[in-house]
């Protein structure tokens, strides 16, 4: 009997179902089919070399576990690897980097699709870990991609210019442009900014790209996410703090820290689009619902 959930293995304490690929390219080899999604490999000569050596796991796969595999390689960097078994095949989607891996790991892959989930869990989480850095390098590129600060109303950069020499003393480095919103969404929650370690990106929400949106708030939303650099989390009790006390009493001496909070809470149905909105205390990269 099919089982209706795919098992999956994320990057600690991360996990997400794993999606179709539409219409990737393919190769067949006997028993054992490997496709890369579109974003793997888009040049011709990179692609063919990649899927070569995909089909060569997919079939290393098929013979581990005499079961026919269908292959697919993702440059996901939030799931690693997830498979889903069918009375006629096992699914597996894995991130490039398993397309390097040394017999060990691979075994575990099969492993992992069978019953001995645990230990080969553990095999393929070392494995992750070592190649850590290749998924934070391809992370902070793709946070890093399209930014635009400049706003049909707001000028995000110049206000990060001004914010950096007046309160940090140029000292924040990081680049900021405004994020993407997908057309007709309703929103019930908006996150007004956000900071990326990794990548040095700030993103602001395009909904505070408007007329109706101050200027001094969006500058106070720009400052809070810089604030995330000068005053980096801190792992306490092993949970990873991001507003920490020293954070706080940082903010709460901006000078228009009250009015922003004053604006924030009696314009939130503004920015989320809706006549009815729930109030709470204005937190700029916490989800607000």
């Amino acid at each position: 009997m099919a089982r209706k959930n795919p098992r999956q293995l994320s990057l600690p304490l991360r996990s997400t179902r794993s999606r179709p690929t539409a219409a990737p390219r393919s190769s067949h080899t006997g028993r054992s089919s490997a496709y890369l999604v579109p974003s793997v490999g888009k040049r011709n000569e990179v692609r063919a070399q990649l899927e070569e050596r995909a089909v060569l796991l997919a079939d290393r796969l098929a013979t581990l576990l005499s079961e026919q595999v269908r292959l697919t390689v993702t440059d996901n960097t939030s799931t690693m690897i997830s498979f889903r078994r069918s009375r006629s095949m096992v699914s597996y989607r894995v991130h490039r980097m398993f397309l390097d891996a040394p017999p060990e790991v691979v075994r575990a892959l099969a492993d992992y699709a069978m019953q001995a989930r645990r230990q080969a869990g553990r095999v393929i989480d070392a494995y992750v870990k070592q190649n850590e850095s290749k998924v934070r390098r391809a992370r902070a590129m793709r946070q890093a991609q399209g930014l635009d600060p400049y706003g049909r109303v707001h000028d995000l950069q110049a206000m990060f210019d001004r914010l950096n020499d007046r309160f940090f003393q140029g000292r924040i480095e990081a680049r900021i442009g405004w994020g993407r919103e997908a057309p007709g969404r309703r929103r019930r929650s908006i996150k007004m900014g956000t900071y990326f370690h990794d990548a040095r990106v700030i993103r602001i929400h395009p909904a505070l790209d408007r007329e109706e949106v101050p200027a001094f708030f969006v500058s106070f939303v720009i400052f809070h996410e810089m604030l995330h650099q000068a005053i980096p989390p801190q792992v306490v009790g092993g949970r990873r703090i991001s507003h920490t006390p020293e954070f706080r009493a940082f903010e709460r001496r901006y000078p228009d820290y009250e009015r922003a909070i004053a604006w924030e809470q009696a314009n939130l149905p503004l920015l989320l689009g809706s006549r009815m909105a729930r109030s709470r205390r204005f937190d700029p990269d916490d989800l607000l619902a």
